[in-house]
């Protein structure tokens, strides 16, 4: 059979839009870039029962569908956690086969160097725990701001916070476990879990996070028959993913003792800890006195080595490095180490010699903490413009939402408990029905969409699929174009209007 060949190709590219390739269309958009020629075959006979339990039951991360964007539906995106790209301080990058060379956005002003090192040893097999340069700087940076209270502490770099949360579970879980979150949590952890077999139990929230003595209570009163008594406990502190609660000092410091009391392990997720929309400042100089606008992280409060912090540069760098940082003990940094080695095996190469020339080479600690600085005061005034449009446009009477001091999130309730202002058949919107709160989420997620706007519903959060979470969605500020957060957030508003509006008009006979 005729085969492909190097002209038909060239043919191919020159006729098809320059935008393809640079959009993901789907899973499967591969589908796009094949020739006539692969329509010629007949299709495969690979039977599914080949496929494990896991994998047939698995269908990918739901997030990661709702982050891929329909390029025939340009709509406002209101529901990506995505960091937004006009804030990554590469402004270009050229590469050739013996040179890299970029351009920051923001030079160091002094000519400290720590010296040079050989592109050829970067694109070539790394070290589990990084680059020595990179890590030297990491380490430093982890003591300047957190300061661990013990001796035996270690860090190494890791493929992001993704691939540092499925380690996590893996030292630490076997299948068939009850693992501790919070209520609402990030999206990812619950698929992980599920993926490996363990049971989640959220905790209820309040404007702080978790609530102390709602864990305790679940602690000190375990049913030994749904299994053995939890000792992971899963949390992001800062900015949560979804409700951007951020957690003070005070909270975590009496969650921390229950940990120590239960014996339990905290995985301390915190890749928007740096995302300071309170003050906007971080600090001036690398001295970690300079850090006091920062709430005291858990592993700054470790002195028993059972905190395991995951930090990232998606959210403050650029997510397309996929690279990060673990936080912990030595001896559970040895186990980070082992399983690096027989899955992503270290971090790209070409990752990290960016890494190290943006914050070793051209920031310093000080350039670093001046950069986060002023990114905070970025996506402050992103926050701050959606906060004006939920004031300015939701119903006040059915929506309450929240003003986060950190991340990029704002977590919009409903409060059902006021239907009656809208409809005199309250039975019509049966409160208590699982099935009557999901289908009301997705028709006002449906309409918003229709509207031209994309929200996140919030029962892709809920950690516990018993009882009532109530009616809620997630808005992130970070990724569309900041003159369309006002819009985005009115068409939002219109879609639950006019759902309620519906429902009153349908409940007259």
């Amino acid at each position: 059979m005729d085969r492909l060949t190097i002209s038909e190709v060239n043919l191919a590219r020159t006729g098809a839009q320059p935008s393809l390739a640079l959009k993901p269309l789907s899973y499967k958009q591969y589908d796009a870039f094949k020739s006539p020629h692969s329509l010629k075959y007949n299709p495969s006979k690979l039977s599914l029962k080949h496929l494990s339990v896991e994998s047939q039951q698995f269908s990918g991360a739901s997030l990661k569908k709702l982050a891929t964007p329909s390029p025939s539906c340009p709509a406002i995106q209101l529901c990506t956690g995505r960091p937004n790209a006009d804030h990554f301080p590469w402004k270009s990058f050229q590469s050739g086969p013996e040179t890299v060379t970029k351009s920051m956005e923001t030079p160091r002003n002094d000519s400290e160097s720590n010296g040079p090192y050989e592109l050829t040893s970067m694109l070539d097999y790394g070290h589990a725990a990084g680059s020595p340069q990179l890590l030297r700087f990491i380490t430093e940076h982890v003591e300047l701001v957190h300061n661990p209270p013990y001796a035996d502490w270690g860090t190494c770099l890791s493929s992001g916070s993704t691939s540092a949360l499925d380690i996590s579970l893996r030292i630490f879980c076997n299948r068939g476990d009850n693992v501790i979150c919070e209520q609402f949590t990030y999206a990812g952890f619950l698929e992980v879990a599920d993926l490996f077999g363990l049971k989640t139990r959220g905790i209820d929230m309040d404007n702080d996070g978790i609530r102390p003595v709602a864990l305790r209570t679940l602690l000190k009163s375990w049913n030994w028959v749904d299994g053995d008594r939890p000792h992971v406990l899963y949390m992001i502190p800062s900015g949560q993913n979804p409700t951007g609660v951020s957690q003070p000092a005070e909270r975590k410091a009496e969650i921390y003792t229950i940990a120590e009391e239960y014996d339990m392990i905290i995985i301390e997720d915190d890749p928007y800890y740096f995302l300071n929309l309170d003050t906007g400042n971080v600090g001036s100089s690398p001295r970690p006195e300079s850090l006091n606008n920062l709430t005291p992280s858990y592993v700054s409060l470790d002195t028993s080595g059972r905190v395991v912090r995951l930090d990232s540069v998606s959210k403050i760098l650029a997510p397309g490095l996929r690279a990060g940082w673990v936080t912990a003990n030595d001896s559970i940094i040895s186990k980070f180490l082992s399983y690096h080695e027989v899955s992503s095996a270290f971090v790209s190469g070409p990752s990290q010699l960016m890494l190290i020339e943006l914050l070793d080479e051209t920031w310093g600690h000080e350039g670093f903490f001046n950069w986060l600085q002023s990114l905070s005061k970025k996506y402050r005034q992103r926050r701050d413009i959606m906060i004006e449009a939920c004031k300015a446009h939701l119903p006040k009477s059915l929506c309450n939402w929240s003003i986060p001091s950190s991340g990029i999130y704002i977590w919009v309730q409903i409060n059902t408990e006021e239907r009656a202002n809208y409809s005199s058949v309250v039975s019509t919107l049966d409160t208590e029905s699982e099935d009557s709160r999901l289908c009301i989420e997705n028709r006002i997620q449906a309409n918003a969409f229709e509207k031209g706007v994309q929200v996140t519903n919030g029962s892709m959060f809920e950690a516990n699929t018993y009882g009532n979470q109530g009616l809620n969605f997630r808005l992130t500020f970070a990724t569309a174009d900041e003159a369309l957060l006002y819009t985005g957030v009115r068409l939002f508003a219109e879609a639950i209007k006019e759902e309620f509006n519906e429902v009153s008009h349908s409940a007259v006979p």
